[in-house]
């Protein structure tokens, strides 16, 4: 890690059609147990703290200062899901429809080529990304087809 630098925890971590337990929800973390605590949080599975992110415009990674959480459910198969969690950065432009971590949302998305219904949440406070919250209403395919583009990156 840089001295100096900070940035926000998340959890990252991805599960396709529940191959990793330890991802999909509910999910289950010892990170409020170790949080008041006050122990190393190195100790706490799939949390990363800074977590590192890309920043549009720029090369390489920055200290994120947003966790996002997707979920979604195959459209022809409910059976088959995907859950991501990691973290990202507002990279300052001026819209939120550029940029994801500016408001959470809900409906349909493509990954990898098949198309999921789901959500994108995202939060700015360390280790947010581990419990469900409420589903924000769809506001732009948009956001999470970028939003994606990042994560695969």
């Amino acid at each position: 890690m840089i001295e100096g630098v900070s940035g926000i925890g998340c959890f990252v971590c991805t599960s396709f059609d529940g191959n990793n337990k330890a991802c999909e929800d509910p999910f289950h973390s010892s990170f409020e147990l170790i949080k008041k605590e006050r122990e190393d949080m190195s100790k706490v599975a799939n949390y990363r703290h800074p977590c590192w992110a890309h920043r549009k415009g720029r090369t390489g990674l920055f200290p994120a200062d947003h966790c996002i959480k997707i979920i979604g459910i195959k459209a022809d198969n409910a059976s088959e899901t995907v859950v991501i969690r990691t973290c990202a950065l507002d990279s300052g432009t001026l819209t939120a429809d550029t940029e994801i971590v500016r408001i959470s949302h809900c409906g349909s998305f493509k990954y990898d080529g098949q198309q999921y219904k789901g959500c994108v949440q995202s939060c700015d406070t360390d280790g947010c990304n581990s419990t469900p919250s409420s589903n924000s209403p769809f506001l732009s395919l948009i956001i999470l087809i970028f939003a994606l583009i990042f994560i695969s990156q």
